[in-house]
């Protein structure tokens, strides 16, 4: 009965915080497209998205590797993905300017999917493989020329905490050689923990994001070999699990 109670306040929490600063941060974010600060308006927003959306639900982050973030540089950000904490932690960490690689159903959530569309993130449709792709190397080379960091989950889809690193997708890692963008690792942890793959209520605890040394992307050609850059990855971010 315990356990129930403080679910259900850590759900009600969590809704009274998420929904309402993301819709205001949304509909702020939209608001600075349309003036001459639009880039580093939408930085602040997600910035402050992020920050507040931790802060409320009692969640810190410890942020390390920081170092390894050279910020005259533009990378392919590929990171493990347990939690929407995730999503998060990353906006909130001031070191690294990025938008996501978002799917096309999150576009549905209002304000939030208009924001996402008005920032530049790249929303793909899942379903549709050469339209995904297309639009990845159109958007991927704007953000590049905007200096804007691209951030793509390794596994695709938030994996349960249970399971400790699932299957790459290599997508992340094609883009990145097709746009000469050096791969920089990410790990977090402990995430899944405070809010399980599911779930809407957010605990209380801390959550660590490590940045690992950034790895070159192989020069691009057809059927360019991925697999190392995969392993290397791989290797980074299990390091730090």
């Amino acid at each position: 009965m315990f356990r129930f109670i403080t679910n259900f306040i850590n759900a009600l929490r969590s809704t009274l915080v998420v929904v309402p600063n993301t819709c205001f941060w949304a509909v702020t974010t939209c608001l600075l497209t349309f003036t001459p600060w639009s880039q580093r308006g939408i930085e602040f927003c997600g910035n402050w998205w992020g920050w507040i959306n931790l802060k409320l639900n009692g969640v810190k982050v410890i942020y390390q590797g920081l170092e390894n973030i050279d910020p005259q540089k533009t990378y392919m950000v590929i990171s493990n993905h347990k939690s929407f904490l995730d999503i998060y932690a990353i906006f909130s960490c001031r070191a690294l300017h990025c938008l996501f690689v978002a799917k096309r159903e999150l576009i549905k959530i209002p304000f939030f999917g208009l924001a996402l569309q008005r920032s530049g993130s790249i929303i793909i449709d899942r379903s549709n493989r050469e339209q995904a792709i297309s639009r990845l190397q159109a958007q991927g080379k704007i953000l590049r020329e905007r200096k804007t960091s691209i951030v793509l989950f390794a596994e695709g889809t938030r994996i349960p905490a249970s399971v400790s690193l699932g299957k790459f997708k290599k997508g992340g890692f094609m883009l990145a050689s097709q746009l000469d963008l050096a791969i920089l690792p990410l790990t977090i942890t402990n995430s899944g923990n405070l809010q399980p793959k599911g779930k809407i209520a957010i605990k209380p605890g801390t959550i660590t994001l490590t940045f690992s040394p950034a790895i070159p992307s192989p020069t691009y050609h057809e059927g360019v070999d991925l697999k190392e850059i995969m392993e290397l990855t791989r290797k980074a971010i299990t390091s730090h699990l």
